[in-house]
């Protein structure tokens, strides 16, 4: 799964049916892009959810 396709779609769709979110942050992979690596793409993504769809959390705090 690709974070911005799969995964983005299914935090925003949980989020819309009222579930409260746990992100691992990390734990999200995808490709690198034409000008964008995939790095980037995922830290671009986790920003958007944290604190508006779900809360984005270190491995650490979630286990």
């Amino acid at each position: 799964m690709q974070t911005e396709y799969c995964v983005d779609t299914s935090v925003k769709v949980a989020f819309e049916y009222g579930y409260q979110l746990i992100v691992p942050e990390g734990a999200v992979t995808t490709f690198d892009g034409d000008d964008i690596p995939a790095e980037t793409i995922n830290e671009f993504y986790e920003d958007i959810w944290e604190e508006r769809f779900a809360d984005v959390l270190d491995y650490k705090h979630i286990f």
